[in-house]
């Protein structure tokens, strides 16, 4: 299966959450975001889950309520990483992190880990 460089961002900042939400990026809106999220769960690399606190909201549901995206195992996977989102939320990391959890990653580094996906 091919990704788009969208789908590893957001794959790759939902592997780093301790939730595994995934976090919408500001330009990834209406109909774009449908597309690719709509692809991501068809492929079963993120489902839909019950919103947590800190959860970003990505659709309310009459009978469950407010739902959010996570990453699922096989999401990680496609990545190259393997486990549960939560272990591996809580493995030590060696770069710094922004107050929303995305990497510092120096000299683009972290894009670099992503274009060799």
């Amino acid at each position: 299966m091919t990704l788009t460089d969208t789908q590893l961002v957001l794959l790759s900042a939902a592997s780093r959450r301790e939730d595994g939400a995934i976090v919408l990026t500001p330009n990834l809106k209406g109909g774009a975001a449908g597309k690719v999220i709509g692809k991501l769960l068809r492929d079963g690399l993120v489902e839909e889950v019950p919103a947590g606190p800190a959860m970003p909201v990505w659709r309310r549901d009459d009978d469950a309520g407010l739902l959010s995206i996570s990453i699922t195992p096989r999401g990680l996977a496609s990545i190259g990483l393997e486990g549960d989102v939560m272990q591996l939320a809580k493995e030590p990391s060696t770069a710094e992190q922004r107050a929303d959890g995305s990497p510092k990653c120096p000299s683009g580094e972290f894009l670099n880990h992503v274009n060799q996906l």
